[in-house]
């Protein structure tokens, strides 16, 4: 057996770390390097959690393997940027980015490091965006809707995930994505909208449902998230993958699991 990869959690202190964090203990293929969170009590002596990512020691940064970031879009660009200085591959599932966000994560990927960029790190998910296509293409004719359903501390909606597959239907059979709808009249809808509606609640890990609507029948697809467990696995997934891709670039999860 080889050294275990080092990882460099950043949010440590959020829900999704906190997952993150219980699988890194128990897999004996990683170590949790270095921690960072901007909430962290200094107070409290603790050599491996630091405030933000600037405050590494070069100690950390040599040791580090790989950048772990589930926050929010401005800590993961700084993430990106810093991970770019350092030659450490990173790994993200941050939503919310806007397209300037976007770009420069894109360009540091291409020019610089390895990124594994999604918005859900599920394999249901990401196998069901991989079939979509598939199923898009020979519905011809049906109506598509989909409807996700997030916790009520979740700050972006539509999801990232409602958008990948919204964005996945679109590009297979073409049309428009619509966001909800106001009250008024439904006369003569486009057949090739693909309407998004999103529900904010409670504590749902995350529902997303796509109905395809045709004549005399309905399909559903649905997947549902039982745990943020089934996030923090893709996420080891990507680590473990992501450690022996030499090339820069970004990628997702389709790549991580060979979809």
């Amino acid at each position: 057996m080889g050294n275990p990869v080092c990882v460099c959690l950043v949010g440590a202190l959020g829900r999704m770390a906190g997952e993150i964090n219980e699988i890194i203990k128990d897999d004996k293929d990683l170590e949790l390097e270095v921690a960072v969170d901007p909430d962290f009590d200094q107070g409290d002596v603790d050599l491996k959690i630091k405030r933000a990512i600037n405050d590494l020691d070069h100690e950390h940064v040599a040791a580090i393997d790989v950048v772990i970031n589930f926050t929010n879009p401005e800590a993961t660009l700084l993430s990106a940027i810093w991970c770019a200085e350092h030659s450490i591959p990173l790994v993200t599932g941050t939503t919310g980015l806007n397209e300037y966000q976007k770009k420069e994560l894109a360009r540091l990927a291409k020019s610089r490091i390895p990124i594994v960029f999604d918005s859900n790190m599920s394999l249901g998910v990401n196998l069901i965006d991989a079939l979509l296509p598939k199923i898009a293409a020979t519905l011809t004719g049906f109506a598509i809707e989909m409807v996700e359903i997030h916790h009520d501390q979740k700050k972006d909606f539509p999801s990232g995930t409602a958008l990948r597959f919204a964005q996945t239907l679109v590009k297979a059979k073409g049309g428009e994505i619509v966001f909800g709808r106001a009250k008024g009249k439904s006369d003569n809808r486009p057949i090739n909208e693909v309407v998004v509606h999103a529900i904010r609640g409670g504590t749902v890990p995350g529902e997303h449902t796509i109905y395809f609507l045709g004549p005399d029948e309905m399909i559903e697809i649905h997947h549902r998230a039982l745990s943020r467990k089934i996030f923090a696995l893709g996420a080891i997934k990507a680590v473990k993958w992501i450690v022996h891709v030499a090339k820069p670039g970004l990628y997702t999860m389709n790549n991580v699991l060979g979809l």
